[in-house]
Order: C-alpha cells, then structure tokens, then sequence
C-alpha cells in the first residue's frame, strides 16, 4: 500500500508540474521563469548574479505588521539587503495558518514552493517521494562561516537529524539548549519569613508551606504552585526521582523507551499528589486558564512557579506593576541526591525544516539569503550593521528587535549555547563600559541591566521583563549543577499518526487523576499496561528498528 501510495503520489505531482509548464499559469509553486537559467551556479557564499535569481515560498501568515508604511513581506528592509547584496528574490507563492494541512495538499496537487519550511513529518514525506533536492553540496560550498559555526555549535547532533543516507535533505531552524524549566522565587518574601533559598527537593515544598501558611502575601489567599494542565512545567521535580515523562530516553540496557512509563514515574506522582493534597499546589490548576493562572502571579498571591529563562517575555513581568517591591530571581532547584539538576534537551529543530525543492535551478541562492538574513538578524557582520545604520528610516515602527518573520526564509536558527555566550558579552561590556564591543542585537539588553542596577523596580515594565530573562534567566539557566540528558528520539512513527493522539489523551488524564486525588496510584499501573497494549510496544519497535 506504502508503495502504491508513492507512486501514485509522483504521478499525480509530475502531472501538475506538466500542466503548468504547457499552460503557462501563475502557479504558486514555480519560479522558473523568474530565474535566469543562463546563470550557472554561483557557489561563492556572498557572490552576486549577474542577473535576479528568484524563489517562491509558503509562508505562515504574519499576523504582526511593524514595517514602516508601504514595505510588505517581500519588500522591507531585511529583504532589500538579501537582494542589494546577491540579487536573490523572494515571491510569497501563498499564506497560510494551517501550514501542515496546506503543504499535505500542495504534495498531492503538484504545486509546490521553491521553498517551503515543514515538520519532521512533512520532511520524511517530502523526502521519500523524491520530492526535494540534495543540499549537501549547497551546504558545504556556500553556508557562510557564521552558519557553519552556529550548526556546529550543536556537534553532529543538529545535522543529522537531516540528513538521509548520509545527504543533508534541509536546512533545520534550531532550538537552542537550556530551555528548562527554572525555580523562580519571590525573594522578598524569602527574606520576609527569614528562610533561604531552596536547595533540595524538601526545601522547595518546606519553602512553599510556609508562604501558604503564613500568608506571606498579606492578601489571605497565598497559594501555592502553578501549575500547567499537564504538569510538564514540574519536569524538574519529576527528574529528582530520576523520572522524566514526555520524553523518549534510552533505559540501562541502550534500549529507547517512553519515560511516562517508568516506574520512577510513580513515586513523583505519590509526592506530587500529597502536596497538591496539602495545598502547596494550586488546587484549581486543571480548570484554570494561562490568563487566570497569571493573574494569580501578577496579583502577588503566589511567589514560586517553574519556568523557563524567557519568563520576563510573558505577562508575568507585570508583577512589580501590582507589587513594586516584587524581587524575583531564578533558582536551579531542587536538585537530585547527587546534587544535579537534571533535564532532557528538547528536540534541537526548533520552528521546523527548510527544504528546496527539486529541480529547482538554484539551490545555492536559497542558502545565500540565508547567510545574509541570519547576518542581518544578529549583526553578524560589519557589512549587515553598516546597512542598517545606513537606513534608520526603515526599522520596524516599534523599535523592537528585527525578527525572522519579515524576511525572505522566516528561518531562526542560534548557537546551542547562546544563552551562555549572550549573557557574557553583557556582563563584560558592562564591566567594561563598552557597549560597542557587542553585537547589536545585545545593546537593548545592556541598556536594561544598567537601568536596572541603577534604578531596580523603577523601570518600566518591559526594562524589567528584559533583566528577568536576559540577566536573571540565563545567568541561572548555565547553572554549573546542570545535568543535561541526551533525548533518544523526537520523530514520529507510522503507528504514532495512528495511535498517539489516544495514547497522549489516556496518558495526561491519568497523571491528572492521580495528582488531584480522584485516582489511586494502582491507575498507573493500569495506564502502564494499556499503554505497552494499545500502541506503545508496536511505536517503541519502530523506534528501536525491531
């Protein structure tokens, strides 16, 4: 069946491709004669065309419009620089908000972009109906110094996850390391009921009781915990028990196996169901919404949640808007017997795969606008800073930084150890009192630290949320105690697209049940077995290769 549905697939997308050649419509896939075919490849990283080269390509639908007036998606700044530099164009052949389903029906029409930007599930689709072309050589030959040295910042880790019989199929947008969750604390209430900062995990709950019991809001509703719906921001109590649910590890024996499974998984449970019981967890987490919950923080009835780094990105900020004497810092607690604090790394695609299109004549210039769109988002190079200096004019209307979206691949990709690297070059240009000597992009956040030093609580609230994250988050988030576990499989099997929505549903309900009361702990021993049952063994095989 697999093999009829391919080629049925190949047949139905060469069939498209002939009727727009012959017919000489504006289908949204091809840009051929757009590109001169007279140009032969031109491999040199910042080489110009003589003449334009031009792509098509899917997009999301870019919801935020920050360009100055009359500059578009295809026409703005980002992309004015791409094109002055190598005459590499980019056309939107179509937007969507449902990116997986409209690529799913350009596969079957045969009107596929040049470029198109998929999921792993997408990719493996694309790549076994010969449908995408071969970008090793691309790759070697043109990605830039700057691409080279952030992709290698993951080892061989990032790449091969694109690569197919040794050739890299894509180009992966990256998610950068040490995203997990932190312990972030009101200190000020740490100091107000004379306690210390948590270490272990009896330390956090002792910390948490006597913020509930001692009212230390002052509002007679202090509570405990935030808590996400499915409980996976608790990852880090989870991990003091050695279990790490959500997550495909490899067991003692090398074999992958689901971590939701595992026993260690039922003595978290045993613990995080006391302590809802106790009220050191918010006993209203399942029905609340993101909104309530952060309410509950902004208000000042609640002073420890798990989040990551990024925290002073969210709503949560607004707290010293309510609470101006709020002081909260980052924590890597608790920490397991051995004193670590443990996490998986999460899949290091991050926003998905950036694939061409076979036959597409050149390939090369897809990587060009890469090189050069990454340049200019990070002002990687004095060429890229000069030209923004240049055009003052041009910025986004709300002075926030460039992002991917207005440029001609929306494709983010940053070292693995960015946060380290960002978080150093502000503490030396701030020892320093050199702000020239970092990159452009990190000046906003120099700016916010020095403020903040000078003026604490009295800055604005964005000033604030920029020192939680860039300061406080990722100072904590390179904590010297940080055990990260290498993830043994992000992918999705054939019986995954079949089973897995159940089996996620029957996973989550259980967990719920367990921490809020409403089932014993025999209900995961029931879950367990149903699990191996209805799908789990058959997808571990896959992954396993049995």
């Amino acid at each position: 069946m697999r093999k009829t549905w391919k080629f049925a697939l190949i047949l139905s997308v060469c069939a498209s491709l002939l009727v727009a050649g012959c017919g000489g419509g504006g289908g949204g896939g091809n840009s051929e004669d757009a590109v001169q075919e007279s140009d032969a490849p031109n491999f040199d990283p910042y080489g110009k065309y003589e003449t334009p080269v031009e792509f098509t390509i899917g997009r999301n639908t870019n919801h935020v419009n920050n360009l100055p007036e009359g500059d578009t998606i295809e026409n703005n700044l980002a992309t004015r620089y791409v094109e002055s530099r190598v005459n590499v164009k980019a056309k939107v052949a179509w937007e969507t908000d449902d990116m997986k389903q409209k690529l799913s029906l350009s596969m079957t029409t045969g009107d596929l972009p040049d470029v198109m930007l998929v999921d792993r599930e997408i990719f493996n689709q694309l790549v076994d109906n010969d449908l995408i072309a071969d970008l090793t050589e691309v790759y070697e030959k043109t990605a830039s110094e700057g691409i080279k040295e952030i992709y290698g910042s993951y080892g061989d880790f990032l790449l091969e996850q694109v690569k197919v019989d040794g050739k890299i199929m894509g180009l992966p947008m990256t998610n950068i390391g040490n995203q997990h969750q932190l312990l972030w604390v009101r200190k000020d209430w740490v100091d107000k009921v004379g306690a210390e900062l948590p270490t272990t995990l009896d330390e956090v709950w002792d910390l948490a009781r006597t913020f509930v019991e001692q009212d230390v809001s002052g509002t007679g509703k202090t509570g405990g915990f935030v808590m996400d719906q499915n409980a996976m921001n608790f990852s880090p109590v989870f991990a003091v028990y050695n279990a790490f649910p959500a997550q495909w590890i490899k067991n003692k024996d090398g074999q992958i196996v689901y971590g939701s499974v595992q026993p260690e998984m039922k003595a978290a449970l045993a613990d995080l169901s006391e302590r809802y019981k106790e009220g050191l967890i918010d006993k209203q987490f399942a029905v609340r919404s993101n909104e309530e919950k952060e309410a509950l923080v902004i208000n000042g009835q609640v002073g420890m949640l798990f989040n990551p780094w990024w925290i002073g990105y969210t709503n949560y900020k607004e707290s010293i808007k309510q609470n101006p004497e709020a002081e909260w810092v980052a924590v890597s607690a608790p920490v397991d017997d051995a004193g670590k604090f443990k996490t998986i790394r999460q899949d290091p695609i991050g926003g998905g795969i950036v694939v061409v299109k076979k036959d597409y004549p050149h390939p090369e210039a897809i990587m060009k606008s890469i090189n050069l769109t990454t340049d200019f988002l990070y002002s990687l190079t004095e060429d890229a800073v000069q030209y923004k200096k240049e055009h003052p004019d041009e910025l986004l209307i709300d002075n926030s930084r460039w992002n991917n979206d207005p440029t001609q691949i929306p494709m983010q990709i940053d070292y693995d150890d960015v946060l380290k690297r960002y978080y150093e070059d502000i503490m030396q240009a701030a020892e320093s009192g050199d702000e020239s000597s970092i990159q452009e992009d990190r000046i906003v956040s120099l700016r916010a630290y020095l403020e903040f030093k000078e003026k604490g609580n009295d800055v604005d609230v964005n000033t604030y949320g920029e020192y939680l994250s860039r300061i406080e988050g990722q100072r904590e988030a390179n904590n010297p105690n940080l055990e990260v576990i290498p993830g043994a499989f992000y992918g999705t099997t054939e019986t995954m697209k079949l089973k897995w929505a159940i089996l996620k549903k029957m996973e989550e309900e259980t967990i719920l049940k367990i921490i809020m009361g409403e089932a014993g702990l025999e209900a995961f021993d029931t879950f367990v077995e149903t699990w191996h049952r209805t799908g789990g063994d058959e997808i571990m095989a896959e992954i396993n290769g049995q």
